[in-house]
């Protein structure tokens, strides 16, 4: 593996080959003193596993600290999406896991450098009052999704061939848009991976009715860390300054639940125990080893692709080597 020395901006902009782009598109990397280097970094996003990443290393300094300046664009959340980032000038960034093996898998240069989420965090959610019971009472109903170019569209699916059952998938948009139908009586169940639906259930308002990990792959990584081929072999240093920054923000908001909680409450003014019910969810399933919920990067990754070909997502013969998707050199040693 090569040495892991920093680049200045005008080194690393040559080597990368990369031109000067609009103000709309995503900057190259660049630096900003002899110590920090600025750079385009997929990571913003609504959901809590991306901006409380972000938010805690920029409160911490940890991105600083590692010698980074980041510039945060949205994340991408669907293949097609990663890559109009990559084509913009983004060289590193978060993105659901099947996202990245898509791209890989059409031809987009990326790679999975890291798995700081493991398992799903997603749940089947249903009225508390309503009449299903089981997973099996979905049988011919409506499950209200994000979208279908999403994985929750994939779930339905999966579901459908795991329990042996027919279930309509019907695309609402955000968890509100999902809560709103189901009192509606438009839907019968819906999809979530956020926290904050938890807090329904508690309050009485809904009945968790599963939780995925019991029914998906393991190992699993649901998101991943993401570089560029060219980003791996000719800047490793900010690559692994990404990962390490990334990791070190996991492990803190693991261990400071509570920081956590007040960063949730100032990003989206929620009440306190809704934050702390997102956090103590989050928290389960964030993987400061960076290896997925498994021991192997490899291994977590390949559960994902299972995840994707088993739902029927994607051609069982689609060829996808698992091992050209992951560089795992990165990775803090294990304990």
């Amino acid at each position: 593996m090569r040495p892991r020395t920093y680049l200045t901006g005008f080194a690393l902009m040559s080597i990368l080959g990369v031109a000067p782009l609009p103000p709309c598109q995503a900057q190259p990397i660049a630096a900003t003193t002899a110590s920090t280097q600025r750079f385009s970094a997929a990571s913003e996003g609504s959901f809590e596993w991306f901006f409380l990443l972000v938010d805690a290393g920029n409160d911490l300094g940890l991105w600083r600290k590692n010698g980074l300046e980041p510039e945060f664009v949205p994340a991408p959340g669907t293949a097609a999406q990663l890559k109009e980032r990559v084509d913009a000038g983004t060289k590193v960034g978060f993105a659901n896991t099947a996202e990245v093996t898509l791209a890989r898998s059409n031809g987009v240069p990326v790679k999975a450098v890291a798995g700081y989420f493991g398992e799903t965090g997603a749940k089947i959610f249903v009225a508390a009052g309503g009449p299903l019971k089981e997973p099996r009472d979905l049988n011919h109903k409506k499950i209200g999704i994000l979208a279908t170019t999403h994985t929750s569209y994939r779930t339905v699916l999966y579901l459908n061939k795991k329990l042996d059952i027919k279930s309509e998938a019907v695309p609402l948009g955000a968890l509100a848009n999902n809560l709103a139908a189901l009192k509606a009586g438009q839907i019968d169940a819906f999809y979530s991976a956020e926290g904050a639906a938890l807090a329904l259930v508690d309050s009485g308002d809904l009945r968790l009715l599963i939780p995925l990990p019991e029914v998906y792959p393991k190992p699993y990584a649901a998101v991943v860390i993401w570089a560029t081929d060219d980003a791996i072999e000719r800047a490793p240093a900010l690559v692994a300054a990404f990962v390490k920054a990334t990791l070190q923000s996991v492990k803190y908001l693991q261990d400071h639940p509570s920081y956590a909680s007040e960063l949730y409450i100032k990003r989206t003014n929620s009440q306190k125990n809704v934050a702390d019910k997102v956090v103590a969810a989050l928290n389960a399933v964030l993987t400061p080893s960076g290896r997925g919920s498994g021991n192997n990067l490899v291994a977590s990754v390949a559960g994902n692709w299972r995840f994707m070909t088993e739902s029927g997502a994607v051609s069982a013969d689609t060829a996808v080597n698992i091992e050209e998707v992951v560089d795992a050199r990165f990775l803090p040693p294990t304990q």
